[in-house]
C-alpha cells in the first residue's frame, strides 16, 4: 500500500537541514503577527454578531412579508413551507427549519433546497446568486459528469487543470519518484502527491498525533470525491476549494491571484469580514495569512517562501488549536485529520 511511502514523504523536513534551521530562526521575528492573527481569527469566529448574509436574509424576508401583505413572521414562515412544498404544514414544527435558516440557527442541507428557498423568497437572479455564494458560501453552480460540455463547466475545469500541471511540474523528481507508484506517471499519484502537500500545512503535534490517520487517503472513499473535486463534477464547497487552490498554486500564491481563481469559479471572493455558515471565519484566517508570505517573501527563493508558509501556517494551526477553533483553518479535512469535517455538518 503506498500510504506508508506518502507518510514519509509528507514528515520528512525538505531542503537542506539549514534552511530549515535558518527560517525557523526567522519566523520568529513574525511569530508575534502570526499569533495576533490567531487571535482575530478567534475573536470573530466566536463573535457573536450575525453575520453580514444573516442580516441581508432578514432583510430580504421582510420585504417578502410586506409585498405578499403578511402580518407577521409566522405567516411568512407558512407561506414559505407551502410555496416550497407543494402543501400546508401539517404541524406548527413543520416550519420550524424555515424559521432556524431565516434566523442562522442552521442553514439548508444541500444546494437544491437553499434555491428553492430562495426561489420561493422571490429573490431576483442577483439576489439568489448571493444567496448562494455568500450566505451558503458555495459556487454559483454545480456540474455534473452531464455537463461536461458547457461552455462554463470548460472554462472553469481548464482552470483546475491548468493549476494542477503546473502543481506537479514543480515538484522536485525525488519526491515524485517516491510518491509514485511504480509504472505509473505523476498525474495517476495526484492525491498520494497533493496531501503531501496539505498534511505539512498543519502544526507538528496534528502531524505526528494524527501521521496514522493519514490511511484514509487510501480509502476509495476518498479517491472518489477527491477525484470528482479535481473535475468540477460534484459539489465542492468554498472552504474546501481554497484549500484546493493555496496547495496547488503554493509558492506562487497572492490575495489577488487566489480571488482571481475563486471568481472564475464562481465563489465568493476573499474578505476580512466574511464568516461561513456557522461562524469561521476563514476568509481571515487566508487574507491575514497571505498578507503575510507576501510581506515576508516577495523576492525570494521559492523553496523559501514554501517553507516559509508551511511554517507559518502550522503555527496558525497550533493557535487556533489551543484557542478552540481549529476547524477555521482550511487545510484541517477528515482525511487528514481522521475526524468529521466540519463543513460537512452544515
Amino acid at each position: 500500500m503506498r500510504t506508508g511511502r506518502f507518510l514519509n514523504i509528507g514528515m520528512q523536513n525538505d531542503g537542506d537541514p539549514g534552511m530549515g534551521t535558518r527560517m525557523r530562526e526567522e519566523i520568529q521575528l513574525s511569530k508575534k503577527s502570526l499569533t495576533g492573527l490567531a487571535e482575530r481569527v478567534i475573536d470573530l469566529t466566536r463573535s457573536e454578531e450575525k453575520r453580514e448574509e444573516d442580516i441581508w436574509l432578514a432583510e430580504r424576508f421582510g420585504r417578502y412579508l410586506a409585498e405578499n401583505g403578511l402580518k407577521n413572521r409566522g405567516e411568512g414562515d407558512l407561506r414559505l413551507y407551502k410555496t416550497m412544498t407543494g402543501e400546508e404544514a401539517p404541524a406548527p414544527s413543520a416550519v420550524l427549519k424555515i424559521r432556524f435558516w431565516r434566523t442562522a440557527k442552521h442553514y439548508p442541507k444541500n444546494r437544491e433546497v437553499c434555491e428553492a428557498f430562495g426561489r420561493a423568497l422571490q429573490l431576483d437572479p442577483a439576489e439568489e446568486r448571493y444567496l448562494m455564494t455568500a450566505w451558503f458560501d458555495r459556487a454559483d453552480r454545480c456540474f455534473g459528469p452531464e455537463d461536461v460540455e458547457d461552455p462554463l463547466y470548460r472554462e472553469r475545469h481548464a482552470l483546475l487543470v491548468r493549476l494542477q500541471q503546473e502543481f506537479l511540474d514543480k515538484q522536485r523528481p525525488e519526491e515524485l519518484l517516491a510518491m509514485c507508484a511504480p509504472g505509473t506517471l505523476p498525474w495517476q499519484n495526484l492525491r498520494y502527491i497533493y496531501c503531501s502537500h496539505a498534511v505539512r500545512y498543519l502544526g507538528s503535534r496534528t502531524r505526528k498525533g494524527n501521521g496514522e490517520m493519514l490511511t484514509h487517503l487510501d480509502t476509495r472513499s476518498y479517491e472518489f470525491q477527491f477525484t470528482r473535486e479535481m473535475k468540477l463534477t460534484c459539489e465542492v464547497s468554498r472552504s474546501t476549494m481554497i484549500r484546493h487552490l493555496l496547495v496547488l498554486g503554493m509558492p506562487f500564491v497572492t490575495r489577488k491571484l487566489l480571488n482571481e481563481w475563486l471568481q472564475i469559479l464562481g465563489y465568493l471572493p476573499l474578505t476580512e469580514t466574511h464568516r461561513q455558515p456557522g461562524g469561521a471565519a476563514t476568509d481571515l484566517f487566508v487574507l491575514g495569512l497571505l498578507e503575510e508570505y507576501e510581506k515576508e517573501c516577495t523576492g525570494r527563493d521559492p523553496l523559501w517562501c514554501m517553507e516559509w508558509f508551511r511554517q507559518a501556517a502550522g503555527i496558525l494551526d497550533e493557535a487556533l488549536r489551543a484557542g478552540g477553533c481549529a476547524d477555521v483553518n482550511p487545510f484541517r479535512f477528515k482525511h487528514i485529520t481522521g475526524g468529521q469535517d466540519v463543513r460537512d455538518r452544515i
